[in-house]
């Protein structure tokens, strides 16, 4: 795979945190706004966890325990790659991107999501949605995962595999989770950059 010299990323820096400057006076200082689902037919608690700078989402099993999904670059996230270079890479092109996953024990509460997820949580948000919703969202990052060669990456707490989707700025862990909660009936103001979200008549 070929991979752009460090210095020609170096030399960019200066141009590209502008960039985010401005994008973060424009997006990051809002706050997105989800509206879950009215009166879903068949009730299942799920969990927004705002981390800090990104978001993971906790979906319900059947068997009473709970799964924590995550996406972002692949080398940044899975690998550890956590330096400017890389950094900048993945806010200045599509790069590799991946799809976290751990099985988490029940029940499905907020008690039991702080007491089991082992990283930092600055706020959890949850609602209810439709059963049948979360479970086909569930069933599709699962069947993603299962195909996929996974890594093990103990400091975020999560197993990796690749997802087909790039990751880029605008199509960071943040935006992605966004796209997921509409998979499962809510809606969402935007397509986040930076995490901050608020849930409207959160029960």
């Amino acid at each position: 795979m070929y991979r752009r010299p460090v210095s020609v990323i170096r030399s960019r820096v200066p141009g590209v945190l502008i960039l985010v400057a401005a994008l973060w006076l424009l997006a990051g200082c809002g706050t997105t706004v989800v509206i879950p689902p009215e009166s879903p037919p068949d009730p299942v608690p799920v969990f927004l966890l705002d981390h800090g700078r990104h978001t993971s989402l906790v979906l319900p099993a059947p068997d009473g325990t709970m799964t924590r999904y995550a996406y972002g670059d692949w080398r940044f996230y899975a690998e550890r790659e956590t330096g400017l270079g890389r950094a900048v890479a993945a806010v200045m092109w599509p790069t590799e991107a991946a799809l976290g996953r751990r099985h988490l024990p029940g029940p499905p509460t907020e008690s039991a999501v702080r007491a089991h997820v082992r990283v930092g949580i600055q706020e959890i948000h949850h609602f209810s949605v439709d059963a049948a919703r979360a479970a086909a969202l569930r069933r599709r990052l699962d069947d993603i995962f299962e195909a996929g060669v996974v890594r093990e990456t103990p400091e975020v707490d999560l197993s990796f595999v690749a997802y087909p989707r790039s990751y880029s700025l605008r199509n960071n862990s943040n935006a992605v989770i966004a796209d997921w909660l509409i998979e499962l009936g809510a809606g969402v103001n935007r397509r986040p950059i930076w995490a901050g979200w608020r849930v409207e008549g959160a029960n």
